[in-house]
């Protein structure tokens, strides 16, 4: 048997064509039941949607992901983490924060209400309610903790800073790692690795309103 008439090259080829598939679909182009496509998609390696309930299929070196690990086809969600609760907790144990229902739509561009209720109520996601707005937190500690503290220190951003929940939390964040850093390198270095432009004047009164005692006010 010559290699390309091999069935597994003959499905590569199936995603040469495109990049997504039912299974389905699959078996009718090859003409084989469903369960020796399972096993001809193990050996070459898949990934399988996390959007529309799994059905759809793309071979392995497909995917660009992104730096969360997630990659979109058209409308066809993809994670490295596989199945959508997987990729729910992964985002939401690396978030110093925790993260809304509508913080992590936007990351899988997918709604899931639904599924964050659900891990909740498993135990597998804790969560607290911060400005009418439920974040998901960790259930693990100490992640948990640093979660609960951040998420309240951010959540009051006054008037005179006009800082967001966000850009407070990505300046207690640095703060944490680096508490040598002045106003004006935590300002220098959101905006090099966040692309995030604060004033240093607005991350200096952020301290004070919050009575946060920093050792360099440069």
């Amino acid at each position: 048997m010559s290699a390309q008439s091999r069935p597994s090259e003959r499905l590569k080829k199936l995603f040469d064509r495109r990049k997504c598939w039912m299974l389905a679909e699959l078996a009718e182009a090859l003409d084989y039941a469903g369960i020796t496509v399972r096993r001809l998609l193990n050996q070459i390696g898949y990934f399988r949607s996390y959007t529309d309930n799994g059905k759809w299929y793309t071979f392995r070196d497909s995917p660009q992901f992104n730096r969360e690990g997630i990659w979109h086809h058209k409308s066809i969600g993809f994670s490295k983490r596989g199945t959508l609760t997987s990729t729910i907790n992964y985002l939401v144990g690396r978030s110093p924060a925790g993260l809304s229902a509508r913080e992590i739509g936007q990351k899988l561009e997918h709604p899931c209400h639904a599924v964050l209720t659900n891990l909740h109520k498993a135990g597998a996601l804790d969560r607290i309610k911060i400005q009418g707005e439920f974040r998901y937190l960790s259930t693990a500690q100490p992640m948990n903790h640093q979660q609960r503290d951040l998420a309240a220190a951010a959540q009051m951003p006054s008037s005179s800073t006009s800082l967001s929940t966000q850009a407070a939390v990505f300046v207690l964040v640095e703060y944490i790692k680096h508490p040598e850093l002045s106003f004006q390198e935590i300002a220098d270095s959101l905006l090099q690795q966040r692309k995030l432009t604060l004033s240093p004047e607005s991350i200096r009164c952020f301290f004070q309103e919050h009575d946060l005692k920093k050792t360099s006010d440069a």
